[in-house]
């Protein structure tokens, strides 16, 4: 299977909020990570990706990046970077189509990880519940 898989993401403060200060820059960094990284590897890996029988981009997003489903009044960074990679997966994904590929978005869940810089063990899944839940979304 031809396949190319975005889930770099880091996580940037859940404390700002627009009535407290803003770090931009720290913004800046998680949006240049958790959105435009995966941009920039699309761009540079497609010529090989549609070369292949299935050409399918899998972007690893988050809930966070719902603007239906948002129920947090900060956590800026992550949120506004996570909606911003679902549309740039639509906007590949309406393009790739034409030449028989596809883009989907994945919400792994609440995962056992370090994104907030220690193991967050309170999460509903582990690393490897998450996985398979992703292996059988993708698998064709």
């Amino acid at each position: 299977m031809d396949m190319l898989i975005h889930n770099a993401a880091i996580l940037g403060s859940i404390t700002d909020h627009i009535r407290g200060p803003l770090n931009i820059a720290e913004m800046a960094e998680v949006f240049n990570v958790n959105t435009l990284g995966s941009l920039r590897v699309t761009q540079a890996m497609l010529p090989l990706l549609l070369q292949g029988q299935t050409k399918l981009i899998v972007d690893i997003s988050s809930e966070a990046g719902s603007i239906k489903q948002c129920s947090r009044d900060g956590w800026f960074a992550y949120c506004v970077s996570k909606a911003a990679l679902n549309m740039q997966a639509r906007l590949i994904h309406n393009r790739l189509k034409q030449e028989g590929g596809q883009v989907i978005l994945v919400h792994p869940g609440w995962v056992q990880s370090y994104m907030r810089g220690k193991l967050d063990a309170s999460a509903d899944l582990t690393p490897g519940a998450s996985e398979q839940h992703i292996a059988a979304r993708i698998d064709p």
